[in-house]
């Protein structure tokens, strides 16, 4: 899965701890969803988008 979190977390000024600390997870855990290697659950998922001011859509990209 690819995702668009560091693109709109950027465009927020925010780093990976500030995103980390509004979702509630550890920063390595906003790396490994930055580079493709976690699959967040649903709730995570809308925690991010809901802090980005994004749609879950936007944010993930699920590829087959």
């Amino acid at each position: 899965m690819k995702t668009r979190i560091k693109e709109y977390r950027a465009r927020h000024s925010l780093t990976q701890e500030d995103l980390a600390k509004k979702v509630g997870v550890r920063r390595e855990t906003i790396v490994f969803l930055e580079k493709g290697r976690y699959n967040p659950s649903l709730r995570l998922a809308y925690d991010i988008s809901r802090a980005l001011d994004a749609s879950i859509e936007e944010l993930f990209i699920f590829e087959e």
